[in-house]
């Protein structure tokens, strides 16, 4: 027994009517899952300025520490003289003490020596 137009027709509808709710349910569930990501789309495109404000001010960054190595070795430099010039300062003031030391002893002896002299 041949189908015909009529018996397609009504398994046709039968067909419609039975996915008709399933496609709308997936309709629906792809709208909520478009929303959610435009959602995420907007804060991945936040984290992407904010990272970019980053690498800017990564980049000031690596520009400062290359500095501070280029001139890290005339830091050193200029501290190593300053060091010099410290202990050689307080070496001319140990010179200096004893020096101080002695003519005083000298001066004291001299008063000793006119006082007998009187």
């Amino acid at each position: 027994m041949p189908i015909s137009k009529k018996d397609i027709k009504g398994i046709k509808d039968v067909f419609t009517r039975s996915l008709e709710p399933f496609s709308k349910a997936i309709q629906s569930d792809l709208v909520k899952i478009d929303k959610r990501l435009i959602g995420v789309e907007g804060r991945l495109t936040g984290v992407e300025d904010r990272l970019t404000g980053v690498e800017d001010r990564l980049t000031g960054v690596e520009a400062d520490v290359k500095w501070m190595r280029e001139n890290t070795s005339e830091l050193f430099e200029k501290l190593d003289r300053i060091l010099a010039l410290f202990e050689k300062h307080e070496q001319e003031l140990i010179i200096m003490s004893a020096q101080l030391r002695r003519l005083e002893d000298r001066v004291s002896k001299l008063e000793t020596d006119l006082k007998g002299n009187k």
